[in-house]
């Protein structure tokens, strides 16, 4: 009991019921006999059962029922399960699981007369999650970050790369999401300037007990301003220009790709969209995907970039072929 007790304060979060059988190496109907067994005796500080058992999604979540009572309406509520649902290639790790948390206790305070509104409210939000990635297996590493940033303790770092293995020592600024993968941005002590790196490429993450002062002058945004997503070059201004036909326009112009991009006005059923971007990396693989559509004006090295791919793809299908034959 008082392991279970003890894993329900160090995570900080609710724990699904399958987690604290795992944890603890008991069976649900053990785990059942500890927490009625602690709440008969344990109260917390409002008297109430000391853990508190909740269900979202279907799935029986235990916490430490230490938290001051949420108020808020049905539209609320809503918003936080749209959130949850949004994030969903964060799910059973300690980002989504907080999220979850604040909804269960919000849920509970909303008046019986607005119950109503809750009604189905699983079935009328829906994402696909297309292509999402998985965070499960580095909720580890998430919470590690996590303390870090709060806290602003340095992070030791094991890190892979296409260039090997390497151990960092980082100040972690921020944790970005981008395209449902995320990021930390962090100063490298041993480069003296801000990296970004993969979560899902951390091999280890340990929180060390160094504290550093936050920077004042830091902004994320500024980071991106000439990035067409995370990946980025120091010093490189490249304009690209690209042309599309007008049946693109809402999905090209009523979307935010950077910061900073011009999109004109159609004309004889075309249009232009320019940026200037500090590498070509992400631009390239965009312009990849939307395929013939996409146009390149400028610059030449673009186009050179897409050429030799198209050729890669051509002696690929030609190779299959002579295969088959």
């Amino acid at each position: 009991m008082a392991k279970l007790i003890y894993a329900l304060a160090t995570q900080g979060r609710s724990l699904a019921l399958e987690d604290i059988q795992r944890i603890l190496s008991i069976s649900a109907r053990t785990a059942s006999r500890y927490r009625r067994a602690i709440n008969e005796f344990l109260t917390n500080r409002h008297g109430e059962p000391l853990i508190k058992v909740t269900r979202v999604g279907g799935v029986e979540r235990w916490r430490l029922n230490e938290t001051t009572p949420l108020e808020g309406t049905p539209y609320q509520l809503i918003s936080l399960y749209v959130g949850a649902i949004l994030m969903a290639s964060l799910d059973q790790t300690v980002v989504r699981d907080g999220l979850l948390d604040i909804f269960a206790a919000l849920e509970e305070a909303i008046p019986v007369a607005q119950r109503s509104l809750l009604k189905h409210y699983e079935k009328k939000f829906y994402a696909t999650g297309f292509g999402r990635r998985r965070y499960d297996v580095a909720d580890e590493h998430i919470d590690v970050i996590l303390r870090g940033l709060l806290n602003q303790y340095k992070l030791s770092m094991q890190y892979r790369s296409q260039k090997g293995e390497r151990q960092y020592v980082v100040r972690p600024y921020t944790l970005v999401l981008h395209r449902e993968a995320l990021y930390l941005n962090a100063f490298v002590e041993d480069y003296q300037e801000i990296r970004t790196f993969r979560v899902e490429n951390m091999l280890a993450v340990k929180l060390t007990k160094e504290g550093f002062d936050y920077p004042l002058d830091y902004a994320p945004e500024a980071l991106y301003e000439k990035s067409f997503g995370v990946f980025r070059a120091n010093g490189e201004q490249i304009t690209v220009i690209l042309e599309f036909p007008e049946y693109l326009y809402d999905y090209v112009a009523n979307r935010t790709w950077m910061s900073r991009q011009e999109i004109s006005p159609v004309q004889e059923g075309k249009f232009q969209m320019r940026v200037v971007v500090s590498n070509l990396f992400e631009i390239f693989h965009w312009v990849m995907g939307i395929g013939s559509d996409a146009r390149i004006l400028a610059p030449e090295e673009l186009k050179s970039m897409v050429r030799v791919e198209a050729e890669k793809i051509l002696a690929n299908l030609a190779g299959e072929s002579r295969g088959g034959d």
